[in-house]
């Protein structure tokens, strides 16, 4: 039996092809904000079995996919059984969230704990200021051993791109220094994550694509010293597995491919023009009196005086 699992994420499209417990296919593309487009050139290069049963995860984004959905936290529960993975917390490192689930005994997630809506330190934010460096991901392995970690202002991600810029001008750091300076804010906000949700020993599990960062890894060991950090080797899709996972009850059959998205619109209402309602006006004509003698004022100083 072929099941399907479809994670609209926030940067990039991740799906995963099983038959039965087997992965037949993977596959994570970026969808720079045209996740339609991403996802059909992703149904559309590889074979799908007929009758195969689909389910979508992720953003908002799932809602418009003609098929059932479901939400990521019972996606990361279903993983976390199949692949019998016994953990105290997992850590999803998304693109722009940094989400932290506790889990029980049952592998159940108990609570969340999500990053706040600020920029810096998220997989995305890293990955446009490896671009401002002319630098990818794929570069990181060319880090050398002689680099060293800057301090940064991490309150913002404005403050920390002008951060990075001044050091980088000034000579202050090398663009491989802000690299590691970069994934140490990373980790440092992990591991208040992790804090926040009182997680201080046992075992965590880390999954999304900021997982493949080695340095961002090994600044957590050092930050979190009695927790033992794991990555699975399904880390980069692990939610779409989850859902493939589910999709072989809760699924429903793949809709032909011109069928894929559900018809939507926006509208906006049009009104009439504003002068229509300029006899609805009374204009009153300034007036300006004169100062009397005996009465009270007010006296507005400038602020020069």
């Amino acid at each position: 039996m072929y099941s399907l699992g479809i994670n609209v994420g926030s940067s990039s499209i991740k799906a995963v092809l099983l038959d039965e417990e087997k992965i037949i296919w993977h596959r994570v593309l970026p969808h720079e904000g045209d996740f339609r487009n991403t996802i059909e050139t992703i149904l559309s290069n590889d074979n799908i079995p007929p009758g195969v049963k689909v389910i979508s995860t992720g953003t908002e984004g799932r809602h418009l996919l003609n098929f059932n959905s479901v939400i990521e936290s019972l996606c990361i529960e279903a993983a976390l059984n199949d692949l019998e993975e016994k953990v105290d917390a997992v850590i999803s490192l998304g693109g722009e969230n940094f989400i932290v689930y506790t889990i029980n005994e049952d592998l159940k997630i108990i609570t969340e704990f999500s990053g706040n809506k600020c920029a810096s330190g998220t997989g995305e934010f890293f990955k446009q200021q490896l671009g401002r460096m002319d630098m990818t991901l794929a570069d990181i392995i060319k880090v050398p051993e002689s680099a060293k970690a800057a301090p940064l202002s991490s309150r913002c991600s404005v403050f920390m791109k002008s951060d990075c810029t001044h050091k980088l001008n000034k000579g202050e750091a090398t663009k491989y220094d802000i690299v590691l300076s970069l994934s140490d804010v990373m980790a440092s906000k992990v591991a208040d994550f992790l804090k926040k949700a009182k997680i201080t020993s046992g075992r965590v599990l880390i999954t999304g694509g900021v997982a493949n960062n080695r340095f961002i890894l090994k600044y957590l060991k050092e930050k979190l010293p009695d927790i033992e950090i794991t990555v699975p080797e399904e880390t980069t899709y692990f939610e779409a597995y989850g859902a493939a996972l589910l999709a072989k009850k809760s699924g429903s059959p793949m809709p032909p491919f011109k069928k894929l998205f559900k018809k939507n619109s926006v509208g906006f209402g049009i009104y009439p023009s504003l002068i229509t309602a300029n006899g609805k006006v009374n204009y009153i004509s300034h007036h300006r009196g004169e100062v009397m003698a005996g009465r009270e004022y007010i006296n507005r100083k400038s602020p020069s005086s």
